[in-house]
């Protein structure tokens, strides 16, 4: 009995399985063959392309390839400007199961892989849901690989929004979005699925992009954090005192006394030593000696956060409203890859070599970590010790101001760093570049709290400029900079530049919910609260305003 039984169950397993091969089989037929959606269709470009290399309306869904050469005619070239946006109407909405985008990569001829490509679906071409934003593959002057396909996979990455086994969007429209730097080419878009509805395509999820709003969790609580430079700089310019703090933290009159609370968080940080070795990522990088400088300076009686805590409880006291503790951030200098020897971090009679030309990836990694540990350890020690009545140190601040595209393992380095903090129960903030190496995967590097840079203030731009890194900041729920510097106080088309940021921010949306990081040079705010001149003090008046949301 137990033979003929197991008999009929193998049958009848057999006889299941045939029907569900068949039913896949129908399934499978009655979806059709994958194909390429966007072949053949139409589409839109936010901003044309160079004229040198041009677009007849078809070369980006025509199915033809550029060869590895920007003077192949299948390229289409973007020359620098703002952030360019591609829009395909499939006509329909269909079920999309890969998105890619090809571009070059010809260091000789300045064409670079977009730092940063966006690829989005919707459903009626005005509402977006984001489905994944990606980063060059290589360092700008590398050729290899001359050509590269950005790619959203519905399997691989899953849809954001649809449930656990969603492997295809369920959407009419897709848009690429990427950076130009100098030169940007594309030659194809292709959109992989099937027409209609399938099985395991599922609509992404509606959410409007948004800034990092401060908070807690996020900020620490920091709303706007003010840059104050306290490295080496000539003529003093690096030593705070109370009596220049003050019209930072609080709002002053013209006679210099506090009228009402400033800024909510101050970042103390400096770009070199005495030596003139810099903090950050450099051919001239800085070396133990100028780490323990710059420390010691930092934290010395009467230093600079001495200072900071003393104008704090003067201008509490003076206003009769506590704003105690009060926010402070610390850099983190950057262990650059030339330093060969940097100095004995971990007293073994070796100095520490960051160079990995010299010791190697792994090693220099290693080095780099051990100088980097042993300043978090030490900064954390000497705040602990000095026991400030009206400051907390809410965290430290990555100084280098994008991934170094080298090879060398830096998003390593950036996600032990935020370890340490973490560990020690700190927020982990940075202030990316324009368009920097990776600043994109902010999230995945570990920090918390980020300001991006527009860099208008710098530039011969008008302010699209601005527009754009708001826009692109928003997209990636990153902060906003605002960046300004001396001679605001000094020149009226320097004003005006100023101004575009504080202009800006309401059609952007940025006045508001936003965490926001104040580049000021040196001491432009201060040179404007003290200024006899009614512009440059207008200046202030106007920083005033906008911190405190009253225009």
């Amino acid at each position: 009995m137990k033979a003929q039984w197991g008999t009929g169950m193998l049958a009848a397993v057999m006889l299941f399985a045939n029907i569900s091969l068949a039913s896949a089989e129908e399934a499978e037929q009655s979806r059709g063959a994958m194909r390429n959606l966007a072949l053949g269709k139409s589409y839109s470009v936010s901003q044309p392309p160079d004229s040198q290399y041009s677009d007849d309306g078809t070369k980006l869904t025509n199915g033809k390839y550029g060869a590895a050469a920007y003077e192949d005619e299948a390229w289409v070239g973007f020359y620098k400007g703002n952030t360019r946006e591609v829009t395909i109407d499939l006509g329909a909405a269909n079920s999309i199961a890969a998105i890619k985008a090809n571009f070059l990569q010809a260091p000789s001829g300045g064409v670079q892989y977009p730092n940063v490509t966006s690829i989005s679906v919707s459903d009626d071409g005005k509402d977006w849901n984001a489905l994944r934003h990606e980063g060059a593959p290589s360092a700008f002057w590398l050729a290899d690989p001359p050509t590269y396909s950005y790619e959203w996979d519905g399997a691989r990455d899953g849809v954001p929004g649809g449930n656990k086994h969603a492997s295809m969007a369920y959407a009419r429209y897709v848009k690429v979005t990427f950076t130009t730097n100098v030169w940007v080419f594309l030659d194809e878009i292709e959109v992989w699925g099937y027409e209609g509805k399938v099985k395991g395509a599922h609509k992404a999820k509606s959410e409007q992009p948004r800034y990092l709003e401060p908070g807690k969790r996020t900020t620490d609580g920091i709303g706007d954090m003010v840059l104050l430079y306290n490295g080496h700089y000539p003529d003093g310019l690096g030593e705070w005192t109370k009596e220049k703090i003050i019209p930072y933290i609080s709002y002053v009159d013209r006679q210099g006394q506090p009228q009402d609370w400033l800024f909510d968080g101050v970042l103390y940080l400096g770009l070199s030593s005495p030596e003139g070795r810099a903090f950050e990522m450099s051919f001239n990088g800085s070396a133990f000696e100028d780490w323990q400088w710059y420390l010691d300076k930092t934290f010395a009686p009467d230093g600079d956060m001495d200072q900071l805590n003393e104008a704090v409880r003067d201008v509490s006291r003076t206003l009769g409203k506590k704003q105690v503790p009060f926010p402070v951030v610390l850099m983190i200098p950057y262990p650059a890859e030339p330093q060969t020897n940097f100095g004995d971090v971990d007293g073994d009679g070796i100095g520490e070599n960051f160079s990995a030309a010299e010791v190697g990836a792994e090693a220099s990694l290693a080095n780099k970590k051990k100088a980097v540990g042993w300043y978090i350890d030490e900064a954390l020690r000497r705040w602990k010790d000095k026991g400030y009545s009206h400051l907390q140190l809410s965290g430290l601040y990555w100084l280098n101001e994008e991934v170094a595209p080298d090879g060398t393992r830096d998003s390593e380095l950036i996600r032990f760093a935020a370890d340490r903090v973490h560990d020690a129960g700190l927020k982990y903030y940075w202030i990316p570049r324009y368009r920097g190496y990776h600043f994109h995967d902010w999230k995945k590097l570990g920090f918390d709290a980020v300001a991006y840079q527009s860099n208008h203030f710098f530039q011969d731009s008008d302010r699209t400029r601005i527009d754009d890194a708001a826009q692109l900041a928003k997209a990636l729920g990153m902060g906003v900079e605002i960046e300004f510097d001396e001679r605001i106080n000094e020149d009226a088309g320097f004003a005006k530049r100023m101004l575009d940021y504080l202009e800006g921010a309401k059609p952007n949306g940025y006045d508001r919910k936003t965490f926001r990081g104040y580049y000021q040079g040196n001491k432009a705010i201060l040179d404007a609260a003290l200024s006899a001149d009614p512009e440059a003090r207008a200046n202030y008046e106007k920083i005033y305003r906008f911190v405190k949301g009253k225009d």
